[in-house]
């Protein structure tokens, strides 16, 4: 009696551990129509959502207002038809100076653009040594501290070739770029057939980059300063946490690194303390949130159902609009 008393109460424990600050997260932006890829939310608060080329959208990049209209940005000669100048883009952030960098996959390069001024800043053309055929250049970070842009290449692009990912860094000040950790074990999927490298953060201090497989339980982080050659950079390589299959992150300075959590369709956390735990959930019939981003005390993420496009869903889709962008209230101040 006194076993089965004890298995009970570990159970209790156990499940509230698990349920502990788990909610529905808040729906910010819903449509019937848009389709959000990745996401960056500026000081001011102004949101720009890419949207995933594999949705066909003719829209590239789309301001969201407050009161949940939607334009092309910067204007529609950059972002809206077939001839428009960003071609296909997943990955955007806005660095400190208020500059949206987009990522054109498709051309293999970025548009640099002020939301201040409304004005290019700069286009950078990717040289063609540090691309592979199948390259997937689908997300990045900003390395300040260091003037780096980070890429993080999965290949795959055509969705079938066998994985050869790496790192693409890029130096901000002479605009060379370098390929770096080349089909490292920890940018490897844990199947054969499973997508490698894709999830990567920086954490704001710009001292690490945690990072690991669309398709893998394990995430790591290495030192933004071990960038400087690819000995350092393989050795500081380490393991830090467990994280389920997900295809973005975002971390605070506290080593909480957050996480789409594409096999439950939920809102995760892990660190190399606790461990992998939900914080929130997605409004029922949602699938696969894709995007993060931190901004004043809340975690963002786009949510726009990817499992069940034709490329991903055998050939089927079983897309259910509205498509949204949710949020949750987060604790950045400690673990």
């Amino acid at each position: 009696m006194k076993v089965k008393l004890l298995i009970t109460l570990i159970l209790v424990v156990f499940i509230t551990f698990k349920s502990e600050g788990q909610k529905e997260a808040e729906i910010v932006f819903s449509s019937k129509t848009v389709r959000a890829g990745n996401i960056a939310i500026s000081n001011s608060g102004r949101m720009f959502i890419s949207i995933n080329p594999l949705v066909g959208s003719e829209i590239k990049i789309l301001e969201i207002g407050k009161d949940g209209s939607s334009k092309p940005y910067p204007n529609k000669r950059y972002s809206k038809g077939k001839n428009s100048i960003i071609s296909a883009s997943i990955g955007i952030r806005i660095d400190s100076r208020d500059n949206l960098w987009i990522l054109d996959m498709k051309l293999m390069q970025f548009v640099v653009w002020n939301i201040n001024d409304e004005k290019l800043v700069k286009i950078i053309k990717l040289p063609k040594n540090v691309l592979k055929p199948a390259s997937f250049l689908q997300d990045f970070v900003i390395d300040e501290k260091h003037n780096r842009i980070i890429i993080a290449d999965m290949t795959q692009g055509d969705l079938v070739s066998d994985p050869s990912p790496a790192f693409i860094v890029l130096n901000i000040n002479n605009n060379k770029a370098i390929r770096m950790a080349e089909k490292h074990k920890s940018m490897m999927p844990d199947f054969k057939g499973g997508f490698a490298l894709n999830p990567i953060a920086i954490d704001p201090k710009n001292k690490w980059i945690y990072f690991g497989a669309l398709h893998g339980r394990k995430l790591y982080r290495v030192a933004t300063k071990d960038f400087i050659s690819d000995e350092a950079l393989s050795k500081g390589i380490k393991e830090y946490s467990i994280k389920s299959y997900c295809d973005g992150i975002a971390t605070d300075n506290f080593g909480n690194v957050y996480v789409t959590n594409v096999e439950n369709h939920v809102l995760s956390v892990t660190n190399n303390k606790i461990g992998l735990r939900t914080i929130a959930t997605l409004p029922i019939g949602q699938t696969w949130p894709d995007g993060l981003y931190i901004k004043n005390g809340y975690l963002y993420s786009t949510v726009d159902q990817l499992n069940r496009l034709p490329a991903l869903n055998k050939g089927l889709d079983d897309s259910k609009s509205p498509y949204i962008i949710v949020r949750t209230k987060i604790n950045i101040n400690n673990k």
